[in-house]
């Protein structure tokens, strides 16, 4: 069990970089950029379509959900009991969506949720939502929002090359799986072959989380999810390129790609009840009750902007991966401080469980951070961290958590 943990530490510090280098890309030459008022922004990020998300709601139900109950045990649970409880929540769910329909409210859901948290998502029409919100059973009611993948304007001047001294001598990501949640893979890449695992599409159910092409344009298939595990665990490129954990095994989650957008067209886009249920399935990989085949890690590809609320359904999600012993590592977005009224930093970064990476940009004022935080041989990562103004704080996330070598996760006994 120690090595799995040294291994996951390990591999936390890489997919944390591997999330800086997938908001952009390796360029031929550092130009620093030039100073940019927040509109400009727009100018790096590119102007994002109009989505649609009216009429989506997340809710939530007083029922423990199977994290909850995890965590009444102290982390300890057996399969039997994990079962057992998601079982039970399945039930209760069913009693209460036949209530709402006795009582005239029309759900239709879309996910439904009882391990990381326990609800569902729908659709409801002001009437229906009336009659659920006011339900003694639910604890809470959220709209659903959409969320983007967390990436920059592609620039002709980005080359790939290897980066030396991401490398930990011994350790290279075997036996760790890492879930992407993001759009499909391309499993035909091959610098991929070896590390992908049969995917989850929450999308296209039956797809198997394949990458798919634009629904009218050819030649436009999704890539920001090819990307990303590229960066993860990529092997065999030219020249020694390879991915920060070549030896880890990819799960791609789809919760992300072409959808219909609110002008009639298509974008790449995600929702954040699309971001849970991919928690969801990431928990629970073979859909069995319990959470013992979860991935060791969730690196999630996309970003709900402006949106970093600390107790909203996305941070209670994450909690609650966490809570059965997945660590969640979440971009803090690109937007800077264009946020309106929000903060700098988007969704999910908001929820404390989760790991947030941030990155500086080539602009001369960037914090410099205490050279006594840099490890030999460990990947010189810049991760944000929330104070109560939501500003984000840039660190350096080379050392292992608290210090001490051991993550803080959740106690379970060993996989099998």
């Amino acid at each position: 069990m120690l090595g799995a943990l040294r291994a996951t530490g390990s591999v936390v510090g890489l997919v944390a970089a591997a999330l800086l280098l997938g908001g952009g890309g390796a360029r031929a030459q550092e130009t620093p950029l030039p100073s940019l008022d927040e509109a400009g922004w727009q100018g790096v990020l590119g102007v994002r379509a109009a989505v649609s998300t009216a009429q989506r709601y997340v809710v939530l139900l007083d029922e423990p959900s199977l994290a909850a109950r995890v965590r009444g045990l102290g982390g300890q649970a057996t399969d039997a009991q994990m079962r057992g409880w998601t079982k039970a929540a399945v039930g209760v769910q069913e009693q209460f969506l036949a209530r709402m329909s006795a009582a005239g409210a029309r759900v239709a859901t879309d996910h439904r949720y009882v391990r990381v948290l326990n609800g569902f998502s729908a659709r409801l029409d002001p009437t229906s939502l009336e009659v659920v919100d006011g339900d003694r059973e639910v604890a809470a009611v959220y709209p659903v929002r959409p969320a983007f993948p967390a990436q920059t304007a592609e620039a002709p001047d980005v080359t790939p090359s290897a980066v030396r001294g991401l490398e930990i001598p011994g350790l290279d990501g075997a036996g760790v799986t890492v879930a992407v949640l993001d759009t499909g893979i391309d499993p035909s890449h091959p610098y991929l072959r070896r590390s992908l695992l049969p995917g989850i599409d929450l999308i296209d159910s039956g797809s198997g989380a394949v990458a798919q092409p634009h629904p009218t344009i050819p030649g436009r298939p999704e890539r920001h999810g090819t990307e990303l595990a590229g960066i993860v665990s990529g092997s065999d490129g030219p020249g020694g390129l390879q991915g920060v954990a070549p030896g880890a095994s990819i799960l791609p989650v789809r919760i992300a790609g072409w959808q219909p957008d609110a002008e009639g067209g298509y974008t790449v886009y995600s929702r954040t009840d699309q971001i849970i249920a991919g928690l969801e399935a990431a928990v629970d990989p073979n859909e069995d009750g319990d959470t013992h085949d979860a991935a060791r890690i969730a690196l999630v590809g996309v970003v709900e902007p402006y949106a970093s609320f600390p107790d909203g359904p996305l941070a209670r999600a994450v909690r609650g991966a966490t809570e059965l012993d997945m660590l969640v590592v979440v971009p803090a977005g690109n937007d800077g401080r264009a946020g309106p009224s929000y903060g700098s930093i988007a969704g999910p970064s908001g929820a404390p469980a989760a790991l947030t990476v941030a990155a500086a940009d080539g602009r001369p004022a960037t914090a410099l951070v205490p050279s006594a935080w840099k490890k030999p041989a460990m990947p010189f990562v810049a991760a944000a961290r929330l104070t109560g103004t939501t500003e984000a704080v840039t660190v350096c996330m080379g050392a292992p958590p608290s210090g001490s070598g051991r993550s803080k996760r959740t106690r379970r006994p060993a996989r099998t």
